[in-house]
């Protein structure tokens, strides 16, 4: 509105305050009084006075409105100037005032701001943690010694806007106004705010890291949730993870976590906080969640990442995910604690065999070892005074040339200081973790081999075969057949009884390295044997590269022969092209007799499992 506008419009007002009063007296005068007769007198004067009153009420509305627009008119003068946007609202957070920097800033012609609602004109959110700011927790800062407040305002063009405001109050009469400077700091800011992500994001996944993740469970545990949806932390760590850094180096690993990020972003809600928490470990904070969805959202992650196959230069890699599970109760003290808690059930599951959830129980903690450093010191112990133990279970024959041939697989137990058995999935996963499966396989070698040779003196028409597991570790060390070559001079055992396992996975990760040594080796007189083939879905192809011995069907798809039609048709295709490369087959994990004969219905050569034998003591 123009000043000449403005002017015409006081002088209008003016005039009609003035015509007001003069109505109001000449229909006084009109009215009169004209025998002295007092109620019309009372009459006459509250006219008067009444009609008075209305023209004064009117003028001093004119001039008051008037003074306000001149106020407001120097304001906008005085703040057009400068870059600040400022704002002046009502007791109703409505804008009666905005200067241009304000309209530039809200993408509204100023004219068009002047009654809208604050909120709507400036959505405001925190640049800490993206909430929305309030006009009340903008207000609740009035005065000269309260802090800007930091707020972020997208644009109509979604260009980002980092704000410093502040908030002055002032009560006049019955009405509060607030006139708020907001200051685009965007610019000046843009670094700290690339160093605030910075430092709460990794850089290779672009997930939340351990500081922000921390700092969100903070948050989450004090605010706390309703009882049947109460916040639930998953903690978890990838099985196998070392094998794919050790066998493409570092770049695979990192292309690796890069593409199981996103796998597992795929999977988790919006609403839920997911991040790296260092190597190969991943948190995810589920924000009112109770504990059976959560156990279901923890179950499809793991089948996510188990169902996750890396390639990287023809090699296929595939992992596990061993996840622990806390639900943030009321008694959850501290986000350390949740994150101890959450870990020590990610070891259980660990210790369980991996690929597993565990629930945390502080009772069942309480009991279990925490320190991954206590199993390493057993193993070390167990190592320097033969704390392990062998044993063996029996490779069946299933066609009438090998149903009498002496063939076993050798199984590694370890006793711990109390005496008490430990299961190989307690703690060669820790091993591996400290490189010390080299030392462990070495340990195998070295005492078995006199066992082996007093079976062979005892029956030395009828030679067995002893299987024994190889480490990653031992394919890729140049040192090792010299090793196997001494064991076999020192304790002179016929070098055609000793066959050395390779799982698929590893085989195929180390292709090069494991095909020279299973060479290198077979010259001997050594044999080989691949394990757990079919759980990598490698090509049939890695065979021809691969002159193995012995092909040992997965596990997996042998138990479930019967209630998976699928996995039947891949067990024949095992068989069928290892048998086209004149390797021999040997089906895992056999329960049933039913098993048994369908097995040997399909020309598969040996079996092995419960419903062949059991493991029993060797050494």
């Amino acid at each position: 509105m123009s000043a000449v506008h403005r002017h015409t419009l006081n002088i209008v007002w003016r005039v009609l305050a003035a015509l007001a009063v003069l109505f109001s007296c000449g229909a006084a005068l009109a009215l009169g009084p004209a025998d002295g007769n007092q109620p019309v007198t009372v009459f006459w004067f509250a006219g008067l006075g009444g009609a008075s009153a209305l023209g004064g009420w009117l003028a001093w509305n004119s001039i008051s409105s008037s003074r306000l627009r001149d106020q407001l008119s120097l304001i906008d003068t005085a703040f057009r100037c400068v870059d600040i946007a400022v704002v002046g609202l009502d007791d109703r957070s409505h804008i009666f005032f905005a200067n241009a920097a304000a309209a530039r800033l809200a993408g509204i012609e100023q004219a068009e701001l002047t009654g809208l609602d604050f909120g709507k004109a400036f959505p405001l959110h925190s640049a800490a943690d993206g909430s929305p700011v309030l006009l009340d927790q903008l207000q609740a800062t009035c005065g000269e010694s309260s802090p800007a407040v930091r707020a972020v305002l997208r644009d109509s063009a979604d260009n980002e806007h980092v704000l410093d405001i502040s908030c002055a109050c002032e009560d006049s009469g019955r009405r509060q106004v607030s006139f708020l400077a907001m200051e685009d700091v965007s610019v000046p800011h843009g670094i700290s705010l690339e160093l605030f992500w910075q430092a709460n994001h990794d850089a290779l996944t672009t997930l939340v890291n351990r500081r922000g993740f921390e700092d969100q469970l903070r948050k989450a545990i004090e605010v706390g949730g309703e009882p049947d949806k109460q916040h639930t932390l998953l903690f978890m760590d990838l099985d196998r993870f070392k094998l794919i850094n050790d066998s493409g180096g570092h770049a695979a690993g990192d292309e690796f976590l890069r593409q199981i990020a996103a796998v597992l972003r795929a999977r988790v809600r919006t609403t839920d906080v997911l991040a790296r928490m260092g190597g190969d470990e991943f948190a995810v904070l589920l924000r009112a969640c109770p504990v059976e969805q959560a156990l279901r959202i923890a179950n499809a992650i793991r089948m996510d990442v188990s169902n996750f196959r890396f390639v990287w230069r023809e090699k296929v890699f595939h992992v596990g995910a061993s996840i622990g599970l806390v639900v943030l109760s009321d008694q959850t003290v501290s986000a350390e604690e949740a994150m101890e808690q959450a870990d020590a059930a990610c070891y259980a599951a660990k210790e369980a065999g991996r690929d597993q959830i565990r629930v945390y129980h502080a009772k069942a903690a309480s009991h279990q070892p925490r320190a991954d450093m206590n199993i390493v010191e057993t193993i070390h112990d167990a190592i320097e005074r033969n704390g392990f133990r062998l044993f063996r279970q029996r490779i069946a024959g299933l066609d009438e040339a090998t149903s009498k041939s002496r063939h076993f697989e050798l199984l590694l137990r370890m006793i711990d200081r109390d005496g008490k058995l430990v299961p190989p999935m307690v703690f060669i996963p820790s091993a591996e973790r400290h490189n010390m499966m080299q030392a462990i396989d070495r340990w195998v070698i070295a005492n078995a081999l006199p066992a082996i040779r007093r079976e062979c003196e005892a029956a030395p028409d009828s030679l067995p075969v002893f299987d024994i597991n190889l480490s990653a570790e031992s394919i890729n060390d140049s040192r090792f057949p010299q090793f196997v070559r001494e064991q076999i001079a020192l304790h002179r055992v016929p070098a055609e009884v000793i066959c050395f396992e390779i799982t698929e996975t590893l085989a195929v990760a180390n292709l090069t390295k494991a095909a020279d040594l299973i060479r290198e080796l077979k010259g001997l007189g050594l044999r080989f044997a691949l394990d757990d083939f079919g759980a990598g879905m490698c090509s049939f192809a890695y065979l021809k590269h691969l002159p193995v011995d012995y092909v040992k069907i997965d596990g997996a798809f042998v138990r479930d022969m019967f209630a998976e039609p699928m996995n039947l048709e891949v067990v024949s295709a095992i068989n069928n092209i290892a048998h086209s490369l004149g390797m021999k087959t040997i089906a895992e994990f056999v329960e049933t007799e039913g098993a048994l004969n369908r097995l040997r219905e399909m020309g598969v050569d040996y079996a092995q499992g419960h419903a062949v034998g059991r493991p029993f003591y060797f050494s």
